[in-house]
């Protein structure tokens, strides 16, 4: 029995958390479709499978410039906020 009614566990960065979640992705793409690695310029169409992959990839690299762009906009200081630095939401 736990001597505590509830248990919180730290939570990390939401921002690293999201960049270690899409590499992991793409490790797991890669893993799986091998191809990925190689030069699309083949004149025979791809395979569903791995045209998906690369849809995937593409989706994969646009959101991590969005999360790039993001943290490069967020305050380095905390303490800048005023009254809002205890929020989630930095805006």
């Amino acid at each position: 029995m736990l001597r505590t009614p509830s248990v919180s566990l730290p939570l990390p960065e939401p921002i690293a958390l999201l960049d270690a979640t899409l590499l992991f992705l793409i490790q797991v793409l890669i893993a799986q479709h091998p191809d990925l690695l190689t030069a699309s310029e083949s004149p025979e169409p791809p395979a569903p499978g791995l045209r998906a992959a690369r849809r995937i990839l593409e989706a994969v690299r646009e959101l991590h410039h969005t999360l790039e762009t993001y943290a490069a906009v967020l305050p380095d200081d905390p303490a800048r906020l005023g009254d809002h630095a205890d929020d989630d939401i930095p805006f």
